[in-house]
């Protein structure tokens, strides 16, 4: 059972290594806080001390190496995945599902399978875990308070990925660049620069998160993130003026009057991606 919070909130910079980082130091100072969160999200509560914490990768990766090893590879990836949302609730969700994982009496509760692999999914949600086998132990009230919480985190920004994958929208810039701009819920440009360096092979790109302020960019062989708070890309080529006005040309084009569906169409395309997908923008709200 974990210890009764302490009114301290650990305050870092929004970044899955910052919030490790906070997480190393609790175990380190020996604090249960009652907050871990971003500091520009960061609500005072009455008497509550604070924490800044300066992002050490070195002490990130230690958290990182060891979740892996005492829950698996794959747990450790649910985590990193779930500490790119943007819910307020993420840091201290996260803080608690690492302490669980990392309580030698949990260990069981992250058996290998047959082919060596830990999966908490699988674990908790996946075949042989079902009413019969949970019944009179203490489980479902670690479902509902601690891994439940991440697991749904990791589900939105699984989601929030695909979203982007799918309304992602490349202009051709002058000199050879080509940009794309999105605003998902989720910090996930860094899910997926990989996808999009595999299918650009050599040409270079940027995709720019205009509600996290990353830039991630692909230099034709590697790509980083860069975090900014200002993005003035160069001119759109004249093709490219020409290839989007023939582009949304085509797809009203398309348009059956018979089966318009706008509601249809904001459940499987959000409005607020329209302002950066081409052949809606100008339908965009303002």
């Amino acid at each position: 059972m974990d210890p009764t919070p302490d009114n301290i909130a650990y305050l870092y910079d929004g970044s899955v290594e910052g919030l490790f980082t906070a997480v190393f130091l609790t175990y380190a100072n020996k604090e249960h806080p009652l907050d871990i969160c971003p500091s520009e999200h960061y609500q005072p509560r009455i008497g509550q001390t604070t924490r800044q914490i300066e992002t050490d990768f070195s002490l990130a990766l230690r958290v990182q190496k060891g979740v892996s090893k005492r829950a698996g590879y794959s747990v450790a990836n649910i985590i990193k995945t779930a500490a790119l949302a943007d819910d307020p609730h993420t840091g201290i969700s996260i803080y608690r599902f690492i302490r669980y994982c990392m309580d030698p009496q949990n260990a069981h509760f992250f058996r290998q399978n047959k082919k060596g692999e830990r999966s908490v999914q699988q674990r908790f949600t996946g075949a042989g875990c079902g009413p019969a086998l949970l019944k009179g132990s203490a489980v479902p009230a670690v479902l509902d308070s601690v891994v439940e919480p991440v697991l749904k985190l990791e589900r939105f920004v699984q989601n929030e990925r695909h979203h982007i994958l799918e309304f992602l929208r490349f202009e051709e810039l002058e000199g050879g660049l080509w940009c794309a701009r999105c605003n998902p819920k989720a910090s996930v440009v860094p899910l997926i620069m990989d996808w999009f360096a595999d299918r650009f092979n050599t040409q270079p790109f940027i995709i720019y998160d205009e509600n996290h302020r990353i830039a991630g960019v692909y230099e034709g062989s590697d790509w980083h993130l860069i975090k900014t708070d200002s993005f003035t890309p160069p001119a759109p080529t004249a093709n490219e003026l020409k290839m989007q006005e023939a582009w949304k040309r085509f797809y009203h084009t398309l348009n059956i009057e018979a089966r318009y569906h706008p509601e249809l169409r904001r459940q499987f395309m959000p409005k607020r991606f329209w302002k950066n997908i081409t052949e809606v923008r100008d339908m965009a709200p303002a």
